[in-house]
């Protein structure tokens, strides 16, 4: 049997911001949504994954705060130019900094910022590349959730408590209201 055909659907484009500590989950979560809203007849989606748009930048940033800073902003301005575009705007950025969720919501207009609540010890279990244990060591100058903390946004849109939610959880909780947000302008 053919594998059906999804129609497009009608939506209002936005952005979709997950945020939270270095293995709350953001790079799995929003890699899934970003199929799930495919599936569903969503599209075109862009998924801007922090880390992979620093690899990308022509200047190389590190992860002091004003790198972090720089990296943030054009986040934004990508995020902004995909919106534009007409694209479904996926970001997971630890933007550990309350102004720059409040930056992005500003100048973004159509805005759900999703908080992944995962305490740091949890996160640290997840790491398999060591980056708390560094940090923990005080080899790491700058990192958020150990060294800096992360500012809690007062009211986000959806938290999801990913270190004691189950992943399938998460997920499904997630395209839910992601799909809500992009049907109800």
């Amino acid at each position: 049997m053919a594998n059906p055909v999804i129609a497009p659907r009608a939506y209002t484009p936005g952005v979709i911001w997950l945020t939270g500590l270095s293995g709350a989950g953001k790079s799995t979560l929003s890699s899934a949504l970003a199929q799930a809203l495919g599936a569903d007849g969503y599209g075109p989606v862009t998924l801007l994954d922090g880390e992979e748009v620093r690899r990308r930048l022509p200047h190389r940033y590190g992860h002091s705060l004003e790198d972090r800073a720089q990296v943030a902003r054009h986040v934004i301005d990508l995020a902004e130019a995909e919106l534009t575009a007409g694209n479904i705007v996926i970001v997971a950025s630890i933007s550990h900094q309350l102004w720059m969720r409040q930056t992005a919501r500003t100048r973004l207009g159509r805005f759900l910022e999703v908080y992944l609540d995962c305490p740091a010890q949890t996160c640290a279990a997840r790491d398999v590349k060591g980056h708390y244990a560094r940090a923990y060591r005080g080899e790491e100058a700058c990192f958020i959730g150990v060294t800096h903390d992360y500012e809690c946004s007062e009211k986000p849109d959806l938290t999801l408590s990913t270190g004691t939610q189950s992943i399938a959880s998460c997920q499904a909780e997630l395209r839910a209201r992601a799909r809500d947000f992009l049907n109800n302008p």
